[in-house]
């Protein structure tokens, strides 16, 4: 199984933090995007800011709990108000035929 892991953290840790994973060779694809939100960030839990970077990291089982550790440690989500993050497994589904 793959699994998704999803960051969100300060705007422009994102991209550090990608390229830290993308040579890893346990992560298959690691994305960043910026956001900009009012409703997420209502409460500022993630800062002052609405705006914030959305890290994507695709893993194999196998890496997901040691990636989902070394990227919180790497945010400091241990610190108040530096973000979140989570961990989806990905369903593997394909329309082409083999």
């Amino acid at each position: 199984m793959i699994y998704e892991i999803g960051a969100f953290v300060q705007k422009g840790e994102g991209g550090d933090m990608a390229a830290k994973f993308a040579d890893d060779e346990r992560v298959l694809g690691a994305y960043v995007e910026t956001a900009r939100t009012t409703d997420l960030f209502r409460f500022r839990e993630f800062g002052s800011a609405a705006e914030n970077d959305i890290l994507t990291l695709i893993v194999p089982q196998a890496a997901a709990d040691a990636i989902f550790d070394e990227l919180a440690e790497a945010a400091r989500f241990d610190e108040p108000q530096t973000g979140l993050v989570f961990r989806l497994p990905l369903q593997q589904r394909s329309s082409v035929d083999e």
